[in-house]
């Protein structure tokens, strides 16, 4: 299965801590929040990553490269900043051979 996760937007709630970095990469219990999404996804049985990546977008990329937990990483990039990432994860489904219906 593959494992969608939206982490492209900007976490404005989050304050300063959001001011140079995605809210993905704020630390939670030692280590970013997105590592934690990752885990349980991949203990979940996910065998491919998909993330949907906006603001900040290459710190994320930076950080965890192209697999975590030898699990591959596909990213996304979703420049709208309107809303959750829809488009990217029809863009997503389309380009991993899967209909976006």
């Amino acid at each position: 299965m593959d494992a969608l996760i939206p982490a492209a937007g900007r976490g404005t709630r989050l304050g300063e801590r959001t001011e140079t970095q995605p809210k993905g990469l704020v630390e939670v219990a030692g280590q970013p929040l997105l590592a934690h999404v990752f885990e349980t996804a991949v203990e979940a049985g996910a065998e491919k990553l998909v993330v949907v990546i906006g603001y900040e977008g290459a710190q994320i990329v930076d950080q965890f490269g192209d697999a975590f937990a030898g699990v591959p990483i596909t990213y996304v990039h979703h420049a709208s900043s309107s809303g959750w990432a829809t488009p990217s994860a029809k863009r997503s489904r389309t380009s991993t051979g899967r209909s976006s219906s």
